[in-house]
């Protein structure tokens, strides 16, 4: 490419940024954001149809499918740990690298699978471990190249961008099984993974960190180690309950919506798309306005707004209140996200901050691992109305250790990325 195809590519780039929000990314993560955008064209539109895939194809039973997508999941809490230590002694981009192109061979390979329901669950479990190494080294790759004021937006960016391949994978996906059917999805989505791959061989590397290892205070900080930090370990609690609530909300709301409350499937699928769409419009402004707020009260907001909606249920049960709800809710969630993910990586000692991130990615795999499992039970042997309560008073309990652990930390807002010792 020459220098003048290349500003124009930048140019376009940019213009599309500002159509949604996203004037102010810093150059040195948007070749990051663009490859995973690329990655999550593959990503998304697999866990979109791989288990249909293995109910229709492979005439797999759908608890045995259930119990392989629990174990994807729960697979997940260790290897973004490992994966974002790995990350802080090898690099980012290795680490990034040889996450994304494990899962490119892993989908790749599920094109021969044939008729064999055993290798094709073995599959959907293998995949489950090899996506969070690479999550955790590129969170930790934004949080080395950005200053923490700058943290939050910088994360809400990359999650506008994977938002819209959440919306546009599971089309493409689809335009691939009609065309040729399951072989040709998998193989054109291996190629997608493979192509992201590529992106960040030529165009991510690792930035020179903005921390000085050798600082007294950092030296201190990894001496203690990630499991004697109490303050962070406060604040991985409040992100696994707060997250609780949204995965167990996300999973049981449609199966509540469509046996409990009525609504036809074809709305509900109209709906479903109204979550990644509110992020992509208004992820970057909102993360804009919420830094007007004081820390705790976001935490507050975004809890709030993640586990409270879902008790309008018990005053109205109609398609009109079902849409407020994923409306409000959604609104948690931009609320929540990068706001959790900036608050973590603001709380990790440099020299540690991929394993940090890392056990971050953790606890959000184990809250999809357990939520909605949860809801499910609790609604076989209580109601619908306990899974919302119980929903709206795990994201309070989790608001409320989140804001304790705030109190223990300074706002690094606008200052220097100092890691402070902490008691």
């Amino acid at each position: 490419m020459n220098r003048h195809e290349g500003s124009l590519a930048a140019r376009a780039g940019l213009r599309v940024l500002r159509l949604f929000g996203l004037p102010d990314v810093p150059a040195d993560i948007r070749p990051l954001i663009a490859a995973t955008a690329v990655q999550g064209l593959a990503t998304s539109g697999f866990s979109a149809y791989v288990t249909i895939w293995a109910i229709q194809r492979l005439h797999a039973a759908a608890g045995a499918v259930g119990i392989a997508l629990f174990i994807r999941a729960a697979s997940g809490i260790g290897s973004g740990y490992l994966g974002g230590r790995l990350s802080d002694r090898r690099g980012r981009r290795p680490v990034i690298i040889a996450s994304w192109l494990a899962q490119a061979v892993c989908i790749a390979a599920f094109t021969l699978a044939g008729d064999h329901v055993l290798v094709g669950l073995a599959l959907m479990v293998a995949f489950g471990p090899l996506g969070p190494p690479g999550s955790a080294a590129s969170s930790a790759l934004i949080a080395d190249a950005v200053p923490p004021g700058e943290r939050k937006s910088a994360f809400a960016s990359m999650r506008v961008l994977r938002s819209m391949s959440v919306i546009l994978g599971p089309p493409g996906a689809a335009l691939l099984v009609a065309v040729g059917g399951w072989p040709a999805m998998f193989g054109g989505l291996a190629a997608f993974s493979l192509a992201a791959v590529l992106i960040a061989r030529v165009l991510i590397h690792d930035p020179p960190r903005r921390d000085h290892d050798h600082a007294a205070a950092d030296k201190r900080a990894a001496d203690r180690g990630l499991w004697r930090d109490g303050t962070f370990l406060l604040f991985l609690s409040s992100i696994t309950l707060i997250t609780l609530t949204l995965a167990a909300t996300d999973r049981f709301l449609p199966v509540a919506a469509v046996s409990s409350y009525h609504l036809p499937v074809s709305a509900w699928g109209a709906l479903v798309a109204l979550n990644p769409v509110l992020i992509v419009l208004f992820q970057a402004r909102a993360t804009r306005l919420g830094d007007r707020l004081p820390r705790q009260a976001l935490v507050i907001v975004a809890a709030t707004l993640t586990g409270g909606p879902f008790l309008l249920f018990l005053l109205d049960t109609s398609a009109a209140m079902i849409a407020a709800v994923v409306v409000l809710s959604t609104f948690g969630e931009i609320a929540w996200t990068p706001t959790a993910q900036a608050l973590a990586a603001d709380l990790a000692p440099a020299p540690q901050r991929g394993a940090y991130l890392g056990a971050f990615d953790g606890s959000v795999s184990l809250a999809y691992a357990v939520g909605p499992l949860a809801a499910l039970e609790i609604h076989a042997n209580a109601s619908d109305a306990v899974v919302w309560w119980s929903g709206a008073g795990v994201a309070a309990a989790g608001a409320v250790l989140a804001a304790v652990a705030l109190q223990r930390t300074p706002d690094p807002q606008g200052a220097d990325d100092a890691v402070v010792a902490r008691t």
